[in-house]
């Protein structure tokens, strides 16, 4: 059976439309129950959406709820996932960014314990390509100058002249 989890209701509708993986089903929050998108606290729709019997996990970019103590007490009371994507605020376009990388794995792993899962963005770590080469030199354990002259001479190139 796969692995269901509701989406908020502040995440775009199309995100279920995409090509998850048959393990996975991503239903929004408005298709399940549209009562819960209105005048309900997040820890009754995570209290109801248990209940439902059919649902793994609730995902949503409220990463204020973290730090509510009805949310995890109502949620300790569940077997859900509850899925958090933090550090993007509520920019649905990267929040969407963060569950599609992943979720896959998120539900691999579930069990009948309810458990918060955290996702963030990875850090932007720009780098050059000459960094780069010499990662790969150190990988192949070569001289970097050696390394970029085979490669050179392979594409028929010529070394600059600085």
């Amino acid at each position: 059976m796969p692995t269901h989890y509701v989406l908020d209701h502040n995440f775009p509708f199309y995100v279920v439309q995409f090509a998850w993986p048959k393990a996975i089903v991503v239903s929004r929050l408005a298709d399940i129950d549209r009562s819960l998108t209105r005048n309900h606290e997040d820890w009754e729709v995570m209290l109801a959406l248990d209940k439902r019997g059919d649902v793994d996990g609730f995902i949503t970019n409220d990463a204020r709820m973290l730090f509510l103590p009805k949310e995890m007490i109502a949620l300790s009371r569940t077997r859900l996932d509850l899925v958090v994507t933090d550090g993007v605020g509520h920019d649905q376009l990267q929040a969407t960014g963060l569950v599609m990388v992943h979720l896959e794995r998120i539900a691999a792993s579930t069990s009948d314990e309810p458990r918060v899962v955290v996702v963030r963005p990875a850090a932007f770590r720009p780098s050059s390509p000459w960094q780069q080469t010499n990662l790969i030199a150190k990988h192949l354990n070569v001289n970097v100058n050696d390394l970029v002259d085979v490669e050179l001479a392979s594409m028929g190139l010529e070394r600059r002249s600085r």
